[in-house]
């Protein structure tokens, strides 16, 4: 009886409290079943076992046979593949905000006191409809600020600001918490006289600054335009009221213009603010830049499609998507194609000959650009090549391994081209659109017989610039490529295009010691335009005006240009090159299905046809068809398509229940149907195709049409 008293106390004692926390280590002894240590030692045993798959997210392939390894490998290639493109992409868009950081700070800094002024010098930064590009910018000004301009920085966004009591509170807490270790602790500490501030109090704030003095409190509204204009304005008025104590500066994040955003504010707080407007690099030129480092770069292991860059691009450009939306949407390519194909595994230079299975030789002999391949070679009667690609393993992995180098050398050419055609920018097309075209189809000459056009036609100072443009891309590369110099790698059309621009300027230097104009027989200016007047009437003809020496000359260099640049330009498309599906992705569907989703469409089509979906004998069924099997939402849905605004709910029934009643073949009686009818209807109603009409208590209200 002893041993059992102390356990009887404790269980009267806990009947009585409304709620206890359970805790086996409180309980008393003897009390806690001990621990079976077999399945203890199991459970620690499991993470070990399955450490080396915890970090394994692509499956298998080839129907779950594909080597762990292989996959490991894929995951691996995608992994290492962007962040080496992650990095030169943050790097642009820091880059891109340096200007406006200069700016911002120089503006700070060169602000004189702010009592004698009495009022707040505030930035006004114009960042356009991409809001979604300000977190980095407004980071980027923290830390800069900080640390050049000895500043505390606060960023208001629009969800922070309920109140200005609640305002208040997180511009004097993210002053003051930083310099603490206790985030949480709202009641500052107390002043000489030992008076405690309250934690929306400014008073303690400017006490905080007596102990820590800063030159500056930026306050950084970042959406600036999302705030309540009351609200704002009386934030600009209770700072104003303090700035001869806290030297208050302010940063607003304007997506559409100053005029606009002053107008949201009264005049009296207009004229408390004394600021500058700055520009943020839009996000064009970015895309532009992003382009080139991640998409048309030397070093990327993978080249995207034209379709797929198309549809893009033109998301970025009509629905004014944000910078991280299209990064996004080049990483998903990027996971696409390395999740679902299993032959990029041979991209890796680090694969064992034991890790690939027949799959994969049988995989890429089934590849397109492979029959395509072996079908010339039959055709220059190279039998027994073909034969040995298709037989042999080994001699198809050289095929593959010589079709990889081809492709790092084709792009590196097709760089090197682009940048001899975007020199001098004598054609009207950008670099993008330049590469999108060479991607697909190519370079060849006559699809830029203008660019030849152009060339005959320039003046000597024109054909001067562009050939010290190529010869100094030649010489210096393209960081933002990743090319190289490569004068070297193509002496004769360095050399050649040296010896062009030296005769040039020595032709130009001697028409201008005679006085005369250089120029070639293409020139617009050598044709004219003769009158004769014979019996009264007017002939009109023309000739072509009598060419110097130094004009034969100077139109026979253009003529060579021209004739050298047909032969070294063109290229081959990215599809023309054998086992090109390693390395190239032009597969828009998973991006349309994942960035712009249809969900409205895919209802329909689940209701209309749920079969294709459940992919059950019991639901197909023909065309608008309807079976008793199908289920309950989608019969309703058959007959909701055929009504009209207003819906007979009992009307509804009764052809519900004459498709799935008793009088069919494993029909149901009707307290079942019933059930099934009340749970269609609601999930019409959830899915927002119907609501309670106010019309009628016995209808419902149609609220979609289908195709609409």
């Amino acid at each position: 009886m002893a041993v059992d008293e102390p356990l009887g106390e404790t269980y009267e004692e806990k009947q009585h409290q409304a709620a206890y926390i359970f805790d086996p280590l409180d309980e008393p002894d003897g009390t806690v079943r001990p621990a079976k240590r077999r399945k203890v030692s199991k459970k620690r045993r499991q993470p070990e076992t399955h450490e080396a798959d915890s970090s394994l997210t692509f499956q298998p392939l080839f129907s779950g046979s594909e080597d762990k390894r292989c996959a490991r490998l894929r995951q691996q290639l995608f992994e290492s593949s962007w962040s080496q493109i992650d990095k030169r992409i943050q790097r642009i868009l820091r880059e891109a905000n340096q200007s406006t950081l200069d700016e911002v700070t120089s503006f700070l800094q060169a602000t004189p006191d702010h009592a004698s002024m009495g009022k707040i010098h505030s930035a006004f930064i114009i960042t356009g409809p991409n809001l979604a590009s300000q977190d980095l910018l407004f980071e980027q000004l923290s830390e800069t600020l900080q640390h050049q301009v000895d500043a505390k920085v606060v960023r208001l966004r629009s969800g922070d600001a309920s109140n200005l009591k609640a305002v208040l509170k997180k511009i004097i807490r993210d002053v003051t918490a930083r310099e603490t270790d206790d985030e949480n602790d709202l009641e500052l500490a107390t002043d000489k006289d030992g008076r405690k501030y309250l934690n929306y109090d400014l008073e303690a704030l400017y006490a905080h600054l007596q102990s820590s003095p800063r030159r500056h409190v930026v306050i950084a509204f970042q959406d600036s335009e999302a705030f309540e204009s009351g609200l704002l304005s009386d934030l600009i008025s209770l700072f104003s009221s303090w700035l001869d104590r806290i030297p208050f500066a302010l940063l607003f994040g304007v997506a559409t213009s100053v005029e606009l955003f002053q107008a949201r504010l009264l005049k009296s707080t207009c004229q408390c603010l004394y600021g500058d407007q700055f520009d943020v690099e839009q996000s064009t030129s970015i895309v532009e830049k992003i382009f080139k480092t991640a998409i048309a770069h030397s070093e990327i292991s993978l080249r995207l499609g034209v379709s797929l860059i198309d549809s893009l691009l033109e998301r970025q450009r009509d629905q004014v998507s944000s910078i991280p939306v299209f990064v996004s949407s080049l990483k998903y390519a990027y996971m696409c194609h390395f999740y679902a194909n299993p032959l990029t595994v041979l991209l890796s230079d680090n694969i064992e000959n034991d890790m690939l299975r027949e799959e994969h030789f049988e995989a890429v002999r089934c590849l397109p650009s492979f029959r395509r391949y072996v079908e010339a070679l039959i055709e220059k009667d190279e039998i027994e090549q073909a034969k040995l690609l298709l037989d042999d393993d080994q001699h198809l992995m050289t095929l593959l391994q010589r079709s990889l180098r081809d492709s790092r050398q084709w792009g590196l050419s097709l760089l090197h081209k682009l940048k001899v055609l975007t020199a001098g920018k004598i054609l009207s097309s950008d670099f993008v659109g330049l590469y999108l075209d060479a991607i697909s189809r190519g370079i060849e000459f006559d699809q830029i017989s203008g660019f030849a056009e152009s060339i005959k036609r320039m003046q000597p100072a024109d054909s001067k610039a562009f050939l010290s443009q190529v010869l100094d891309d030649m010489k210096d590369g393209d960081p933002s490529l990743g090319l190289d110099p490569w004068a070297d790698e193509t002496e004769e059309s360095h050399s050649f295009f040296d010896s062009t621009l030296n005769k040039v300027k020595a032709l130009q230097a001697n028409a201008e010691e005679q006085g005369i104009v250089l120029r070639s027989k293409y020139n617009g200016k050598t044709k004219l335009l003769r009158t004769t007047v014979v019996a009264q009437k007017v002939q009109l003809s023309q000739d072509t005006a009598t060419l110097t020496d130094e004009d034969k000359a100077y139109t026979d260099l253009m003529d060579a240009l021209v004739e050298h640049l047909k032969e070294t330009i063109q290229c081959d498309s990215a599809k023309d090159l054998c086992l090109n599906e390693l390395w190239f992705f032009d597969s828009k569907a998973p991006y349309r299905d994942v960035f712009i989703p249809r969900p409205r469409g895919v209802v329909e089509r689940a209701l209309s046809r749920p079969h294709d979906y459940l992919n059950c004998s019991c639901c197909e069924a023909k065309e608008g068809g309807m079976i008793p099997t199908m289920p309950a939402t989608a019969i309703l849905y058959q007959f909701y398509i055929e009504t009209g605004s207003l819906i007979n709910v009992a009307d509804l029934w009764s052809a519900y229940y004459a498709v799935i009643g008793e009088e069919n073949e494993d029909g149901l009686d009707e307290q079942a149907a019933l059930v099934l009818f009340y749970r269609g209807l609601a999930e019409l109603r959830s899915m927002g195709f119907v609501k309670q009409s106010r019309k009628r208590a016995d209808h419902i209200a149609k609220l979609a049409w289908k195709g609409l």
